[in-house]
């Protein structure tokens, strides 16, 4: 077989020819294998195949837009049904490959057999006037992993798949173990943390160099709501167990002083992203599950210079009874540019959390 200058030169070739229904079955059994054992691949997969259903998206709206005067079509085309659905497929895909980490045994092989099915020529629409709706973000099916309620409206409740990692998180600390998949456990004093940032870390890369050291914290691939033209991805960056601190004092007043910096690649539009820190303080409730007993979202809307690195530092107050803090960020762009492909990037650095008891003592930095 041919060779190639790196594993993702050869699942970019082999997902063209996939998407392009151009492959031989051997070609079909080596992308599996580089799928399922790369995350790195599986990350490419999804990218190019969600930028071969937009682009086809946004071709057939020209085409329509040009030959309004003809009448306009109340039918998709055909392309753009079975580019779509390859798109949906990636997704619940790189879901599945997420899942694996947690959950050994889930057959990596479905995603580029899938995607052999939904290419053109071989639609799983039969009904091409009632095609399924197009929301990208449902495609993020829950896991099977402990609940936690989160207020709709929060920053973090808007992702399955990073309201799993906290839950997932949470879990870890509460049965007090020293690993989890995904990220990092630490101690500092009587402050325990399930940490991701190691697990989301990249070299410099697209114009951005890190903002300290040689690694710097990277957004996965935004979610697409096309319908809603909002583009979004929220990430769990960190959980701290603060429980052997909230029964010291109950009248005591504890803060978290945080600190990150944001930035993003260059884009297609050359538009600016809103970026957000969020904090979630969890608690048990009566049916011993996790919930939310406050929460909060800060927001900032990036500029467009990738040389630059922009900060967020804000302090967050625990509610009395809270026992766990989710730390999260979050990506979004809405209108018209939020379906362009996202070439660019999203990236954070220097993250750093304080806690802060009665605004004197200090425990950190976590």
């Amino acid at each position: 077989m041919r060779t190639y200058p790196n594993k993702l030169s050869e699942v970019e070739l082999l997902t063209s020819k996939i998407l392009d229904d151009n492959f031989t079955e051997e070609e079909l059994h080596r992308l599996n294998s580089l799928l399922k054992g790369s995350k790195s691949a599986r990350t490419r997969y999804s990218e190019l195949t969600i930028q071969d259903s937009l682009l086809h998206w946004e071709s057939v709206d020209y085409l329509e837009t040009a030959n309004s005067g003809n009448g306009r079509s109340s039918i998709i085309t055909f392309p753009v049904i079975t580019s779509i659905a390859a798109a949906i497929v990636a997704l619940f895909g790189v879901w599945r490959f997420h899942t694996t980490d947690v959950n050994p045994g889930l057959d990596a092989k479905e995603v580029a057999l899938y995607t052999n099915q939904a290419s053109p020529g071989k639609s799983n629409f039969p009904d091409l006037t009632s095609f399924p709706n197009l929301t990208f973000e449902q495609s993020d099916t829950a896991q099977s992993s402990p609940s936690l309620n989160l207020p709709f409206n929060s920053q973090l409740a808007r992702s399955v798949v990073a309201r799993n990692d906290a839950a997932y998180g949470i879990e870890i600390l509460r049965k007090n173990k020293s690993f989890g998949v995904g990220g990092v456990v630490e101690f500092a004093n009587d402050i325990s943390s399930w940490k991701r940032t190691e697990h989301l870390s990249v070299p410099a890369e697209n114009g951005i160099l890190p903002m300290e050291g040689e690694e710097m914290i990277k957004f996965s691939s935004m979610n697409v709501d096309v319908h809603a033209q909002v583009a979004e991805i929220s990430e769990t960056l960190q959980i701290l167990d603060v429980r052997e601190v909230s029964q010291e004092d109950k009248d005591m007043t504890a803060y978290l002083q945080t600190s990150l910096y944001f930035n993003k690649g260059v884009s297609i539009a050359g538009d600016s992203t809103e970026f957000a820190l969020s904090f979630h303080a969890i608690a048990s409730d009566a049916n011993n599950e996790n919930t939310s007993i406050g929460y909060q979202d800060y927001l900032l809307d990036s500029d467009v210079n990738p040389s630059t690195w922009e900060e967020l530092k804000k302090d967050f107050m625990l509610p009395s009874g809270t026992e766990f803090v989710i730390v999260s960020m979050t990506a979004k762009k809405e209108g018209p540019n939020a379906l362009l492909p996202d070439i660019g990037g999203h990236y954070a650095d220097g993250l750093s959390i304080n806690l802060l008891i009665d605004r004197k003592d200090t425990i950190g930095p976590l």
